[in-house]
């Protein structure tokens, strides 16, 4: 049976346009390290009718040998 141990990183940054590069840099980041992203989970705030996201939780595993 596969074992897997798993990572949370918490990007406070957007996701899309502006942020996107250091976005990337990131997920290659964990990549490079065997980590692969398995969920994104906005963390979503706001008062009323406005709502938005504050920040994202991006959830990682990699398989452990042995």
């Amino acid at each position: 049976m596969d074992k897997w141990e798993f990572a949370v990183e918490t990007w406070s940054l957007g996701i899309t346009s502006a942020d996107r590069e250091e976005f990337e840099a990131k997920l290659n980041e964990y990549g490079r390290n065997g980590w692969d992203l398995v969920n994104v989970i906005p963390q979503v705030g706001g008062r009323g009718l406005e709502v938005s996201v504050e920040f994202n939780q991006l959830i990682f595993k990699r398989k452990i040998e042995g």
